[in-house]
């Protein structure tokens, strides 16, 4: 017994089994985490490493050429990408995607642990970390106060926020932007330090021995054991003042002799600003794995109870609140689906006529839909953009199953049949066409779902989750649809022509009846007479629509109106975090300008200047993000030594590196390559990596009058870097806070260069007296002024300058087509190349990706067919189908304005899928009239007439079901519509093309194969 019979005759087995489907649907949604695209396990593993006072060619010899050296041996390195700048080198390595991120992370420790002798002895210990996507940060605010000060602030962030958001649940990472940190400075007096004659050694040897805890032990007493300390640690800075340092003519040399103590905060590294106005800025990031949307939803939800409890005149903005823009994303894709899948049942309905067929077909989307998320939860998916937009695709797959058994049933009961044998013979007779057809879909998305490459991870979810879909939608096809049609759809006429309704229907449906007899006609006589016409028509046709690709343009994802991007602001090197904020001022005072642009936050440092601009709503302005970029791009490029760089979403689409040994040689080939970049229309906001003329003041040691005075190069290194820089030489106690001691001089000992000939360094010779010989570090060394690179960039251990640009009304692939063929007119010196990298590389990937997982979804395809079939040549006929609807996916994009991209892509690839399906149902009808002796052009005829009531039907409610997508109206629609474009255009034309191409080439093979057939019969 099938299927759909047990169902018919046992209906409340039927509907419990599919309640219980939708009831673990609803268990596995409320379980489900949320959030913007699918969890991407990268692997990818930062490396970060400290040397206070290095400059980048220090760092760049020292440290990064050897771990770059040491991880590069590690098993499926792809790419090795690291920065030198001063103080610091950070080294990210990326391993192919079948290498597990956590034994990537151990393997890179290990290979450091290796090497950790040869590195310098003065560096902090290198921090090695797995790069988590998902860890991003999800909500940013600003604190600002008309009546505290930053410092006030920066306790207030330390002591109370901090700690409440990081109690929260789900809370990763907090990055603090603007604070300003306590610190106790024991700022030396060159001078005085050379009357008395004391070394830096010296000194900050007592003061470290001065400021100790020391455990002794334990002293035991008759039962009572006690533990004894040497509580050294001061209570007070100004105690540091009564320090003896040592003795000059007998007498005791007190450190407050010599220097002073300053209760003060350290020096300023970044500097945050919310409009104009000073701030400190926090950005929470959530735990890898973390409900997005949840922990935003709860961190909020504390700021608020924070907020009321801030003291007068502190307040907190949110900056920055991508949770709410990931739930408004997702509430737009579900309003897509809602409003297409009544789209598609109101289709429905004007094509059936009757409410009670209409809603059983229609119960079909809302039960695979709830169903899907427990197969989802399995797979352990999450909601995100990705598979709420497979689901709001396949909204009109959905119900087309269930369209095409019922309107059989339909069909069967119009033959005077009792209602279970209608619905039992109505579902047998369709069963089979109706399984291949989803079968042909679940064989497109199968591949779809196992793309390699960072696209293939993020549309496994996509992919696999319509496969979910289908499937479901096909299981409720052979129960719940032919077990109620038994039950409750009326004899005869399937609609009651009463009521304004039921005479607009009449009329339709009179009307329908003599289309499809003039269809009828039509394709008799094209399949008489014109078979070749037809066929010769349709190859032009698609050879026409080829045409279209140069004027379609390629890029790799479409950029998205998300109402927010980042300026970074290209900056003279050497220049002060206070200068940067300066700078800053002025190019909020210009933003706030404009009236589109809701507020601005920014971050000054000697890393990086950049200003996060959020826009008002999409829905509240006219104008579209790219043109609020054009204005700014104007407004700020006028300031006088500003030259600003726009990011985008995931980063700016031109990447062009460009490797070698000599950065000085590097320079002139980038200089080169900007040139022709500048000259591509379109090509906006072109950044180089390389940051030329940093100041520095190189100190070169006299080696041989060194040696002769006894003075080492460690010597020297050490005592200007405790004087300049500063060294911390222990911890005061206050209450609860530790707060770092820091020995150096004073500012007006180190604010010019010429300070440094008062500075003298101890030699290992010795006085009269016993002492040590201090020497004036000019006797020992020379300086003279410089310029470097302000950092040192290498990607694939060869040093790199990388740059990057936006693209205005142009696409990244014609981009490509310009640049790249015009390098060949470029010398390059052995050892340096150019390469794409970046999305251009990402796109390279996923086109070949995808044209593999395209490849084998027509295997697939024709597999599926061929084995229902029985043979192997008709399968071409129904095949013909995917050609002719890439001629409406062409269109479609073209009159769309869409850009050929991995979105439109998988759009076509859907398409291969969907577009069989018309096909299969006309074939596999004229098939069984055949085998009941009727002529095979007869056959064809009778099967299009019959067919062509659900063929439009499930053709028209697909189309109308991704309508909502298409039109692309709300937040991150762009991104969607290309898809929806392109399967629109294919199934207009598909099906259109479907009904007179597919039966014409079927006539031609069958009559093809009989001829055959005689002339082997006659050969015996």
């Amino acid at each position: 017994m099938s299927l759909p019979e047990i169902s018919i005759k046992r209906p409340v087995f039927a509907t419990v089994t599919l309640l219980a489907l939708i009831l673990l649907g609803i268990v596995s949604y409320l379980r489900m985490n949320v959030d913007e695209m699918p969890d991407v396990s990268y692997p990818y593993v930062t490396v970060s490493i400290t040397y206070e006072g290095a400059l980048p060619e220090q760092i760049d010899t020292q440290v990064t050429k050897k771990v770059e050296e040491a991880v590069g041996e590690a098993k499926g390195v792809k790419h090795i990408q690291s920065t030198s700048r001063e103080g610091e080198a950070e080294i990210g390595v990326q391993f192919n995607l079948d290498i597990d991120p956590s034994v990537a992370a151990q393997d890179v420790r290990d290979k450091i642990s290796a090497i950790r002798s040869e590195l310098p002895d003065n560096i902090k210990e290198p921090v090695i970390a797995r790069y988590d996507m998902k860890a991003a940060p999800v909500v940013a605010v600003a604190l600002t106060s008309e009546t505290a000060n930053l410092r006030e602030l920066s306790i207030l962030v330390e002591d109370v926020i901090k700690p409440r958001l990081q109690k929260i649940g789900g809370v990763g990472q907090l990055k603090i932007s603007g604070l300003q940190k306590r610190e106790i400075q024991l700022l030396l007096d060159r001078d005085k330090m050379a009357a008395f004659g004391f070394s830096i050694p010296e000194i900050t040897q007592r003061l470290q021995q001065e400021n100790m805890d020391i455990p002794a032990g334990k002293l035991t007493e008759a039962s009572q054991e006690l533990s004894v300390r040497t509580a050294g640690n001061f209570k007070n800075p100004q105690d540091f003042l009564s320090i003896i340092i040592g003795t000059k003519n007998g007498a005791p040399v007190y450190y407050r002799q010599i220097g002073s103590v300053k209760d003060t905060i350290k020096d300023v590294e970044t500097l945050a600003r919310y409009d104009n106005q000073q701030a400190i800025g926090i950005e929470v990031g959530k735990q890898s794995g973390a409900n997005a949307v949840n922990v935003a939803k709860q961190v909020k939800a504390e700021l608020k109870n924070i907020q009321q409890g801030l003291p007068s005149g502190v307040t907190l903005y949110m900056v920055r609140d991508d949770a709410q823009r990931i739930e408004d994303s997702m509430h737009e894709v579900w309003f897509d689906l809602i409003i297409g899948g009544l789209f598609a049942v109101i289709v429905v309905l004007w094509f059936l006529g009757d409410w009670r067929s209409t809603l059983i077909s229609a119960i079909a989307i809302p039960a695979s839909i709830i169903a899907t998320f427990f197969f989802m939860k399995l797979a352990n998916f999450s909601i995100n953009t990705m598979s709420l937009l497979g689901l709001s695709l396949s909204v009109g797959l959905l119900i087309d199953d269930a369209i095409v058994v019922i309107e059989n049933i339909i069909r069967h009961r119009q033959m005077g049949k009792p209602a279970m044998e209608a619905a039992a013979d109505g579902t047998k007779e369709i069963a089979l066409a109706v399984m291949a057809t989803t079968f042909t879909v679940v064989a497109v998305f199968i591949p779809v779902g196992f793309m390699s490459g960072v696209v293939g991870q993020y549309f496994k979810e996509f992919g696999l989750t319509i496969a979910f879909a289908v499937l479901v939608s096909l299981f409720i096809a052979f129960t719940l649809t032919p077990m109620m049609a038994a039950l409750y759809l009326p004899v005869g006429q399937h609609y009651d022509a009463a009521g304004r309704m039921g005479q607009w229907w009449s009329k339709w449906n009179r009307w329908f009846d003599k289309m499809a007899d003039a269809y009828a006609v039509i394709l008799r006589k094209l399949l008489g007479q014109h078979r070749k016409k037809v066929l010769g028509a349709s190859i032009t046709l698609f050879v026409f629509s080829m045409m279209l690709f140069p004027y379609l343009g390629s890029s790799f994802i479409p950029t998205t109106d998300q109402a927010q991007f980042t300026v970074k602001v290209t900056t003279q090197a050497g220049q002060t975090v206070e200068a940067l904020d300066n700078t800053t001022q002025k190019m909020i005072q210009e933003l706030r300008s404009i009236p589109a642009i809701k507020y601005v936050y920014s971050t000054s440092s000697a890393k990086e200047q950049t200003l996060f601009v959020t826009l008002v709503p999409k829905k509240e302005r006219q104008r579209s993000q790219n043109e609020v970029i054009i204005e700014v791009r104007n407004k700020l490029n006028r300031i006088p030594g500003v030259r600003i760089d726009i990011e985008q979403g995931d980063g700016k689409p031109v990447a062009v590196s460009i490797t070698g040994d000599s950065v000085e040689k590097l320079g002139e080939i980038t200089e080169q390559l900007r040139q022709k970049i500048e000259s591509i229309a379109g090509v906006q906001d072109i950044v180089s990596s390389y940051r030329p003329g940093a100041p520095n003041l190189d100190i070169k040691i006299k080696t041989e009058r060194a040696n002769d005075l006894a003075v080492s190069t460690a010597t020297i290194g050490n005592t200007l870097q405790t004087l300049l820089n500063g060294t911390v030489i222990g911890k005061y106690n206050d209450s609860d806070e530790r707060v770092d001691i820091r020995t150096r001089l004073t500012v007006t000992d180190r604010n010019r260069p010429e300070s440094l000939n008062a500075i003298y360094v101890p030699s290992e010779k010795t006085r009269s007296d016993g002492q040590k010989m201090l020497l004036p570090l000019s006797q020992v060394t020379e300086w003279q002024y410089t310029t470097s690179p302000a950092e040192i960039s290498r990607y694939d251990r060869q040093k790199e300058i990388r740059l990057t640009a936006n693209l205005e009304k142009t696409t990244l692939g014609d981009f490509n087509d310009q640049f790249y063929p015009s390098l060949k007119a470029i010398q390059m010196p052995v050892g340096y190349q150019v390469s794409a990298v970046g999305q251009s590389e990402d796109m390279e990937e996923s086109f070949s990706s995808m044209a593999v997982a395209l490849s084998l979804a027509v295997a697939f395809i024709f597999m599926i067919l061929a084995a229902q079939f029985e043979s192997y040549t008709e399968p071409f006929a129904i095949m013909l189908s995917l050609p002719l609807a890439i001629i409406g996916a062409l269109f479609g994009l073209f009159l769309a304005g869409s850009d050929l991209s991995v979105i439109s892509l998988i759009g076509i690839m859907m398409l291969m899928g969907l577009v069989t399906k018309n096909a299969i149902l006309l074939i596999d009808f004229a098939k069984q009239r055949m085998q009941q002796a009727v002529p095979c052009n007869d056959a064809l005829v009778d099967a299009a007439r019959t067919r062509l009531r659900p063929i439009l039907m499930t053709s028209i409610a697909m189309i109308f079901g991704m309508l909502p997508i298409a039109l692309s109206i709300g937040p991150g629609a762009e991104t969607r519509a290309p898809m929806a474009h392109a399967i629109i255009g294919g199934l207009l034309t598909s099906t259109l093309l479907t009904l007179v191409v597919v039966p014409v080439v079927y006539s031609l093979i069958h009559d093809w194969k009989a001829r055959k057939s005689n002339f082997l019969n006659r050969s015996r």
